[in-house]
């Protein structure tokens, strides 16, 4: 099928996927302290349960009043499970603040990458180089549940929610990491990789995502560009070239468009500074899924949608 975006074909790579997931869990260099860090966590392909004994699991819930989380944790491989009972909340990330940065920097940083204004873009993008380090987190809905392995050194970290990001009272918690505990990541069946092939951003999948399966989700962009991966159900008789028609309707620095779109709720890996990798586990079903980054270039401010980055996938 042909589209006014031909040039923007996802190139594939041949890379085995067992190679991919024997590097699951990355970190940034500057986020890399523990001794433990070269006990890489293996996640290998694996057809059976979805868990093993090995897996530590930390529950983190967003309501209508509040974020519950721990304020402590062991360091070593974590698995975030979370979940929301409110509409308006739940979208749950995870950074590492540099040391002496106070949660009121790292936030008003991250509301100017997020923000659909070109220079603010730019500006926080670079900012967040010194800041701190995004370490992904999950779009969730109620009765959607979803969770998040990421692989923490001791130290200082912030959980919030980013639907509340821009409140008087922001909703955040600062979780204190100490020492280091054994443990592994959920087996991962596949790998959605952000980077760039010939120079625009895409989406690379290795292997098949399988619905209620662990995948990993990889940030290969170059450095100072944070990537997301949000997981959308495309209604049945919705063509590329309709949700392409859709995408061109936004506005550069990513203004939504008064049109909603043929796009409903998706459920996803949040924003991961480059160089990053989780492995995540979504409430998906069966059928065909469209992949959307709606963050923007670091570079030129530009929404990484409208250069190409989305990708169709069949989730089996």
């Amino acid at each position: 099928m042909k589209t006014r975006f031909t040039s923007f074909r996802r190139a594939r790579i041949g890379i085995a996927l067992g190679a991919l997931l024997t590097t699951a869990l990355t970190v940034p260099a500057a986020a890399q302290e523990s001794p433990a860090e070269a006990q890489e966590p293996r996640a290998a392909v694996a057809a059976a349960a979805e868990e093993s004994a090995g897996v530590r699991t930390v529950d983190v819930s967003s309501t209508a009043t509040a974020l519950n989380a721990p304020s402590t944790i062991p360091g070593g491989t974590v698995r975030f499970r979370t979940t929301t009972t409110d509409t308006a909340s739940g979208w749950i990330g995870l950074a590492r603040p540099r040391p002496g940065v106070t949660w009121e920097q790292f936030r008003t940083t991250l509301m100017k990458i997020i923000n659909a204004n070109g220079p603010d873009i730019i500006e926080g993008s670079e900012e967040m180089l010194s800041t701190a380090d995004l370490l992904g987190g999950t779009v969730i809905y109620p009765d959607q549940p979803a969770a998040f392995t990421q692989r923490l050194n001791p130290g200082r970290y912030f959980l919030f929610d980013y639907k509340h990001i821009r409140d008087a009272q922001p909703r955040y918690r600062t979780l204190d990491v100490t020492g280091w505990a054994p443990g592994s990541a959920p087996a991962a069946h596949a790998a959605v990789t952000a980077k760039l092939v010939d120079g625009a951003p895409r989406y690379e999948v290795t292997g098949t995502v399988k619905a209620g399966r662990p995948l990993v989700f990889r940030n290969s962009m170059p450095v100072g560009q944070p990537a997301e991966a949000i997981f959308f159900p495309v209604p049945d008789g919705v063509t590329e070239e309709e949700l392409v028609a859709w995408f061109d309707k936004f506005g550069d620095s990513g203004q939504f468009p008064e049109d909603p779109g043929p796009l409903g709720e998706g459920p996803g890996g949040l924003p991961m500074s480059a160089g990053v990798s989780s492995v995540l586990q979504l409430p998906l079903q069966p059928g065909r899924y469209v992949i959307i980054d709606w963050l923007s270039d670091a570079q030129d401010g530009r929404m990484l949608l409208k250069k190409g980055h989305y990708e169709i996938i069949q989730v089996g």
